[in-house]
C-alpha cells in the first residue's frame, strides 16, 4: 500500500464540548501516513476519508494519549529543577536529552515539587471534527525522510531547514 500525504483541518473538544485545540484556518495540518505524526486513532479514521470529506471522530485513550499512569508522577526537590521560578501548571523537559519526557508541575509543597509525566489528555476520550482538504501520494523523498515536504522545499524552509538531507 502506498503512503499518502494528508492535509486536514480539525477542532478537538473534550467530553464537555470545550474546544481544546484547532488547526490554523489558513493552514491545514499535514502529515505523512504511518509516520507517527498524529495519534493512532485519528490517523486510522482519517485514512478512510477522501479529499473534501468531513467527519466526527471519537478517539479513545488506547488510540490517543493512553491511560493515566500513576507511576509517572514523582516528587523531587526544587533544587533538581532547571528553573528558578516554578508555578503549578508549568511544563518543562525533564532532562537535556531531546527525548526526555515533558513533565507538568502539579503541586508545590515547600521545597518539594510534584511532577506528572502523563500527557495532559491521557485517559480522556477525544472528540475531533475533521475535514480532509488534500490527499495525495507521498513522494519517494517524503517517504525516505519520514515527513511531509512543502511545495517550496523540504519542510517549508526553502530546502533543508529540517536537517533531513
Amino acid at each position: 500500500m502506498s503512503q499518502n500525504v494528508v492535509e486536514f483541518h480539525y477542532t478537538l473538544r473534550n467530553k464537555a464540548g470545550e474546544v481544546l485545540d484547532r488547526s490554523n484556518p489558513e493552514r491545514p495540518l499535514a502529515y505523512l501516513e504511518g509516520s507517527g505524526a498524529i495519534i493512532e486513532g485519528l490517523e486510522e479514521s482519517i485514512g478512510s476519508l477522501a479529499k473534501g470529506d468531513k467527519s466526527e471522530v471519537i478517539v479513545r485513550p488506547e488510540k490517543g494519549y493512553g491511560f493515566r499512569d500513576e507511576s509517572q508522577i514523582d516528587t523531587v526537590s526544587r533544587s533538581q529543577l532547571p528553573a528558578d521560578e516554578i508555578n503549578v501548571g508549568d511544563f518543562f523537559q525533564a532532562g537535556a536529552d531531546q527525548h526526555a519526557p515533558v513533565v507538568q508541575v502539579v503541586e508545590i509543597n515547600g521545597d518539594e515539587v510534584t511532577l506528572d509525566a502523563n500527557h495532559p489528555l491521557a485517559g480522556q476520550d477525544l472528540f475531533f471534527d475533521v475535514e480532509v482538504v488534500e490527499k495525495r501520494p507521498a513522494t519517494p523523498e517524503e517517504i525516505s525522510h519520514g515527513h511531509v515536504h512543502q511545495a517550496d522545499g523540504c519542510c517549508g524552509g526553502g530546502g533543508g531547514g529540517c536537517g533531513c538531507h
